[in-house]
């Protein structure tokens, strides 16, 4: 009787534990955006930032920044995805780009209340 109860205490805990997982892992939206933000093409980019200079840069919520690397390489991205949150670019630079542990940190949505 006891581990009937057990057994069924541990199939509800793991069927609820095992999604919320998946969801947390999930870098992406359910419409497949990313929670960072969008790539983004240089020519809209509000600053540039050099990696090799700056390596916690701060950014503006909804801000497009170039950001500068190694040997010439650089990327755009619009930080339009969650707010108040470091973003590693490691995540979201293109294959081959070295940033170095480089951390983002975006700025509160100024549409957000709370």
């Amino acid at each position: 009787m006891h581990s009937s109860s057990f057994l069924r205490s541990a199939a509800v805990l793991l069927a609820t534990a095992v999604p919320a997982i998946g969801f947390a892992a999930s870098e992406t939206f359910l419409n497949g955006q990313s929670i960072y933000g969008q790539p983004a093409a240089a020519s809209s980019a509000a600053r540039v930032v050099d990696l090799a200079q700056v390596a916690r840069p701060n950014i503006a919520y909804g801000e497009t920044v170039i950001f500068l690397g190694d040997a010439g390489q650089q990327f755009a991205w619009t930080f339009n995805g969650l707010d108040r949150r470091g973003v590693d670019l490691a995540k979201i630079a293109p294959a081959g780009f070295a940033t170095k542990g480089a951390v983002a940190y975006v700025a509160r949505d100024p549409a957000n209340r709370n």
